[in-house]
């Protein structure tokens, strides 16, 4: 009689690509164990039939528990790893195949614990790395070191990990190893560190918030002082100019007025004088001296039309004397009707 096998195949499968084995089989295991523990069993460790043909009820089940595991280990592999064991029916081998082929064989593993404390004594945070992917690549060197069977203790899991940090949490650092380190796992001290950092982020957001606050009040400041300089310089410039120009049309009007004033009084007095008429004469007399004949002094024409030749002298000088003597009267006359002017 065949024994019965409970089977929870509800969950998904973690699906495998050829990257990550570590942390692939570390999913897969739970899964085989939880669709049931004797399937994980018959993967770990390799059993044997004493008659295939004729299989005990426990040979049976162990049989049936390795077509499962077969058949999960199908299904979550991708099509290149898959043709490393698609030929392979007993499940303890696939597993192993997997194994060897990811971890490496033996002498790999030799190499790789030489190769991985190394790795972990040398680790340090790059420049462009956050603190949480720093504290993710040194989980995976751990976990590397964890498979290979060597022992990381938290307390050095969480003293790499502190040590590894920038400058700015010395403070929470020294608080941590002088309390808590101890007695801490990992993550806690990593939720410790976060949680700080978030803090940090906080508070500089703040005096960022308060500079740039503070900044632009200066420059609104700023602003304000210069438009009303401004404005204050050209009130006091228009108000010079208005009160210049008020002042220079006023002193102009007032020397307008006092020039007017003085031409009029001289105007007045040079009318009584009678300079009008004696003005009048002279300028006459200018112009009639102009037009003359300088050889005759005849006004009748100019030089160039003279009658008298040059070297008739005697009809010149004749000539000469008539017209002085007709000046000479005509001036006389005008002097007496001055005169008689004047006295009335």
């Amino acid at each position: 009689m065949a024994l019965s096998l409970y089977i929870n195949n509800t969950k998904k499968t973690p699906y495998f690509d050829g990257t990550n084995y570590a942390y692939w089989k570390v999913k897969m295991t739970a899964h085989l164990k939880s669709i049931n523990r004797e399937v994980w069993k018959v993967t770990e460790t390799k059993f044997e039939v004493a008659n295939e043909n004729a299989p005990t009820p426990v040979e049976e089940k162990k049989l049936q528990c390795n077509d499962i595991a077969i058949s999960a280990l199908h299904e979550v592999l991708d099509d290149k790893t898959f043709e490393q064991i698609k030929n392979i029916e007993i499940a303890h081998d696939a597993w192993a195949k997997l194994e060897e082929t990811f971890e490496g064989t033996k002498g790999t593993n030799t190499a790789k614990v030489y190769i991985l404390p190394e790795k972990f004594s040398s680790f340090k945070m790059q420049e462009d790395e956050s603190v949480l992917e720093m504290f993710h690549r040194l989980q995976v060197i751990v976990n590397e070191l964890k498979a290979l069977g060597e022992e990381v203790k938290y307390s050095q899991f969480s003293m790499k990990f502190l040590r590894s940090l920038p400058k700015r949490f010395d403070t929470l650092i020294a608080v941590l190893v002088k309390t808590t380190l101890s007695e801490s796992t990992p993550q806690q001290v990593f939720q410790e560190v976060m949680t700080d950092d978030a803090y940090r982020e906080d508070d500089e957001k703040d005096e960022l918030v308060k500079k740039n606050k503070k900044e632009g009040e200066k420059k609104d400041d700023e602003k304000k002082k210069s438009v009303a300089f401004k404005a204050s310089t050209s009130k006091g410039k228009a108000k010079v100019e208005s009160s210049s120009e008020g002042e220079a049309s006023s002193c102009d009007s007032d020397d307008d007025e006092e020039m007017a004033l003085l031409v009029k009084r001289f105007v007045k007095f040079m009318k009584k004088k009678g300079y009008r008429a004696r003005r009048k004469k002279s300028s006459s007399k200018k112009n009639d001296h102009a037009m003359r004949c300088f050889r005759c002094h005849s006004k009748d024409h100019l030089i160039t039309k003279c009658p008298y030749d040059s070297d008739d002298e005697d009809a010149i000088k004749k000539e000469r004397k008539k017209k002085k003597k007709k000046q000479e009267k005509k001036e006389g006359s005008n002097k007496k009707k001055g005169d008689s002017h004047i006295a009335t």
